[in-house]
């Protein structure tokens, strides 16, 4: 079993506090070691019923990285590596198809979140990548039929750490009991 390490001072909810989407990167290789550990960060996140329906591609050789950025208008900069996290397509799920879809992309979420983070905490920085072309992106990666690229996620050094971008206060997407209900006192609590 591979163990994230988070740095002394990279508490948990520091690492989500500083994680900011890095689209500029150094020209450094990710470590294989380091790698393995944000994979297995993915591997380890939540997914409905336990199916993990989700498979992952690791792209570091940079000629596929960036056949990958050439069918994805929402990649910036030139990342080391890039995840494609792939999903199995299912027929139904409980007799729902709309039901499994919004679960699988959830369980999608959850994992990427986990490379974010796992990444974060690890020294690197990453974003993720909704905006791609998905019969390009599986046709480089060779993705067989029943299975499709929901989101990417590049990775690498930070060259630059972002601005910290404004965010909602508590008290304007928090409700205590009942939607629309005000929970008083809770700016600075947090």
């Amino acid at each position: 079993m591979i163990i994230v390490k988070i740095r002394e001072d990279m508490a948990v909810l520091q690492v989500i506090k500083t994680r900011r989407s890095i689209r500029s990167f150094k020209q450094e290789p990710v470590p294989d070691e380091d790698a393995l550990q944000i994979l297995d960060a993915a591997r380890l996140a939540p997914s409905g019923g336990n199916r993990q329906r989700w498979k992952f591609v690791y792209v570091k050789a940079s000629h596929v990285v960036r056949m990958i950025k050439n069918c994805s208008p929402g990649i910036y900069g030139d990342a080391a590596a890039v995840i494609a996290i792939c999903l199995e397509a299912e027929k139904e799920a409980f007799g729902r198809t709309e039901y499994s879809d919004v679960v699988g992309i959830m369980d999608v979420g959850f994992a990427a979140e986990n490379i974010l983070l796992a990444a974060k905490a690890l020294g690197l920085g990453g974003c993720a990548i909704a905006s791609f072309n998905a019969s390009g992106v599986k046709k480089v990666l060779e993705i067989p039929d029943g299975w499709k690229p929901v989101l990417l996620v590049t990775l690498g050094y930070p060259d630059k750490e972002p601005r910290v971008p404004t965010k909602k206060t508590l008290s304007e997407v928090v409700y205590l009991n009942r939607f629309g209900e005000k929970w008083e006192g809770l700016e600075g609590r947090s």
